[in-house]
């Protein structure tokens, strides 16, 4: 056998396999040091064992063909809420919740999903934003001085979540986090505001391109050429489509702050940490309030896409209307000018008849035929015939309108009557009944 070419399977080079899971812990035993682990499958994976801030970094969770078998062992391993689960599954746009197990154990969790719109023209087919979290914690020491060993769970975060839980780890104050959890729930909420900030501009760059297109088109309302009215209503459909779901989108996370929020207000604060307490719930509500702000942007672009559409359909209006009106012009003008005509038609066709005649070759006059009145007496009265049937014509139709506006309210007086028999048999019927 001769030395050629190998065949495909032997020059195919084995891609490595990335790691599905990430793993960061920090202990105060060694409060500097941040230790991290990767996996490459959920059975590689340990149980929470009381580190004080224990990080899991995760595929999207759900029940899906590649990781069914990696979210089932992930599921039993640290005991998922069953609620958590069915959120998945239902796609929902937002949720909150928080369990109180034996032993002190607090389990809290949310979701977030929300549409993010194309700006590549070739592809508009939107993606989607899916995140999840779960955060648990559980009292280390005595009552009077409380402070927490947390784990937290977070799937598919965005990069904006992974560089401020970065920025957190490597921070001298990540101790805080073991006085009050709800520390990460702000973080993740703020970087989700960051994406979905960018995601609301992005929308609104959109909207301002429909808006300069419309304007440019407005400015020769007047013209007659094609181009004018040649608007992409697809393209204004879609981005006000997904205006809508950025409203849906930061309504939902707005429930989900505002939750966070009051929920924390409930949360204990222990001596000597009153400050951390104070400071978690006040970026909690710096929080609330940018994704309002997001809100409060997205409403205007909403009604600023409203009135571009309409601004496009009037556009259209008023460019028909232009057409109309030059047709209409070219249709006068040729109305006018076989009105200049008509005469000498008519003139011609009575002299070009058998009832004038030229008897004589050298004869400088023409001679009328005696019969000629005959011409009159049948062209007159078949006009007047044919005027009469218009103007006959004409009345009927006008009657006839008047006739379907009186059957109309006759039978809605029927119908009211026939209501009124009803009502009152089904009264009599009533006392009978009674009686």
């Amino acid at each position: 056998m001769g030395h050629g070419t190998p065949p495909p399977s032997a020059q195919r080079t084995e891609t490595p396999q990335q790691p599905k899971f990430r793993r960061l812990w920090k202990t105060k035993d060694d409060p500097q040091r941040t230790r991290r682990t990767t996996h490459f499958s959920a059975t590689e994976l340990t149980a929470w064992c009381g580190r004080d801030l224990d990080i899991l970094i995760a595929p999207l969770d759900g029940y899906y063909a590649d990781t069914q078998d990696d979210y089932e062992t992930l599921v039993n391993l640290y005991h998922i809420p069953t609620e958590f689960i069915a959120e998945r599954d239902r796609s929902v746009t937002h949720s909150f919740g928080r369990h109180l197990e034996d032993g002190g154990m607090e389990t809290l969790w949310m979701h977030f999903l929300s549409e993010v719109p194309s700006t590549d023209p070739s592809n508009p087919h939107p993606d989607w934003l899916k995140w999840a979290f779960i955060l648990e914690w559980h009292p280390v020491t005595s009552e009077s001085t409380t402070t927490y060993a947390v784990s937290l769970i977070v799937f598919q975060p965005p990069a904006e979540t992974l560089k401020l839980l970065v920025q957190l780890l490597q921070s001298p104050n990540w101790t805080d986090v073991t006085i009050d959890p709800y520390i990460l729930v702000n973080l993740s909420l703020s970087s989700w505001h960051e994406r979905i900030e960018q995601v609301a501009w992005d929308v609104k760059d959109l909207v301002r391109t429909d808006e300069t297109d419309i304007f440019r088109r407005a400015q020769s309302v007047r013209s007659t050429k094609v181009t004018t009215s040649d608007l992409n209503l697809h393209r204004l459909h879609t981005n006000a489509k997904n205006a809508i779901f950025m409203v849906e989108a930061l309504d939902a996370i707005i429930r989900s702050a505002d939750l966070a929020l009051s929920d924390h207000a409930s949360f204990p604060s222990h001596t000597g940490y009153q400050h951390v307490w104070e400071n978690t719930h006040r970026r909690l509500q710096h929080t609330s309030e940018l994704f309002h702000s997001s809100r409060l942007m997205t409403a205007s672009v909403q009604a600023r896409i409203k009135n571009t559409i309409d601004l496009a359909f009037h556009i259209n209006t008023v460019h028909d209307s232009q057409v109309n009106i030059d047709n209409s012009r070219s249709v006068r003008i040729i109305s006018i000018v076989g009105m200049v005509f008509i005469p000498f038609s008519a003139v011609s066709s009575i002299f070009g008849t058998q009832f004038f005649s030229t008897p004589d070759e050298t004869a400088g006059h023409m001679a009328v035929n005696s019969d000629f009145w005959m011409l009159w007496v049948i062209a007159l009265p078949l006009t007047l015939v044919i005027v009469g049937m218009w103007r006959w014509s004409e009345y009927k139709s006008m009657e006839l309108q008047d006739d379907v506006g009186l059957l109309s309210f006759g039978w809605d007086w029927l119908q009211g009557q026939r209501k009124r028999r009803k009502g009152r048999a089904g009264n009599l019927k009533d006392a009978s009944t009674i009686v």
